[in-house]
């Protein structure tokens, strides 16, 4: 249980940080969004590619893991989009329930866990890579499921939103550095030091700068009403959507280390870039924004149960 408060309580106080320095207009919601975009675009692909390149991908299995992870997501979301009709939700409420109830904050939230559990208990490197392997495989897949609710909520089923699916999947640097650095691994390759090192120092940013953002989007967001949907689908995202996860781990009979990596991902908040894709595309923004508050205050009661059960 020790190391389960001490995994826990370094990213409560750096998301505390963020929230008191956007509190105090140290952090303003310009500097926050150039937090969010550095840490996106430059820090966790940096950690990809300087973890992955490291891997011994020989040595590692984690096909089943990644399967479980996927069809994780896609019985929570499915689920979710049940509940949503049986509750008669609107169009702008329901594609919203589904991707708060099922998109967690797995790069924010989860990979940092992960990586502060693994140094409190002194466990293999091998961890974190089959974190970021995990991570870097439900990327397309959150994206594809997140943007095709709120769509077809909305809108239905159109050609042009697979030509919109399709730019995002390839464009996006989480799965572009999980491929160079896998290549590099898998192959046996070694970066020379002077190349992998600076990876390797702006990969070290990349999970402090991402609670002190999450922190700040926290208090940024608005609550406008809609708190008992919200709640709804804050139990379901932490809850219901682990226990999912978990009857998967032991289908499958994953080992310890990967069934640790699904029940912290499947146990995180809702995902922050939820808000963002709600407002871009169309949906009840308040919902979605109390969805990631409550949901993120009550992971940690989620998180602290996987953390000291797995």
């Amino acid at each position: 249980m020790f190391q389960a408060i001490e995994s826990l309580i370094p990213i409560m106080l750096l998301i505390g940080l963020g929230a008191f320095l956007f509190k105090a207009a140290f952090i303003t919601s310009e500097i926050r969004s150039g937090l969010d975009k550095f840490t996106y675009w430059v820090a966790l692909p940096s950690l990809f590619i300087h973890e992955l390149s490291d891997t011994d991908f020989q040595a590692l299995d984690t096909g089943d893991m990644v399967l479980v992870l996927a069809l994780s997501v896609v019985a929570a979301s499915l689920l979710a989009a049940v509940v949503g009709l049986v509750m008669r939700l609107s169009e702008d409420q329901i594609g919203v329930f589904v991707q708060v109830g099922f998109r967690g904050n797995m790069a924010f939230v989860g990979l940092p866990l992960i990586i502060f559990a693994m140094e409190a208990s002194g466990t293999s490197n091998d961890l974190v890579s089959s974190a970021l392997i995990g991570l870097a495989a439900l990327v397309p897949l959150n994206n594809l499921i997140a943007v095709l609710a709120l769509i077809l909520a909305k809108q239905g089923m159109s050609l042009s939103i697979f030509g919109r699916l399709v730019i995002k999947v390839i464009s996006n640097p989480l799965i572009i550095s999980a491929i160079v650095g896998g290549l590099i691994g898998w192959f046996g390759a070694t970066l020379p030091a002077v190349i992998d090192r600076p990876f390797e120092l702006l990969g070290q940013t990349a999970i402090a700068l991402a609670l002190i953002s999450l922190g700040g989007a926290l208090i940024e967001l608005e609550i406008k009403g809609r708190i008992g949907l919200s709640v709804g689908s804050s139990i379901y995202k932490v809850a219901a959507v682990p226990l999912i996860a978990y009857g998967l781990t032991v289908a499958w009979n994953l080992p310890p280390d990967q069934t640790f990596v699904v029940m912290v991902f499947s146990a995180c908040p809702s995902a922050t870039v939820s808000y963002i894709l709600t407002t871009q595309l169309g949906g009840d923004d308040a919902l979605a924004a109390a969805g990631i508050i409550i949901s993120t205050l009550l992971s940690f009661v989620s998180l602290a149960v996987v953390l000291a059960l797995f």
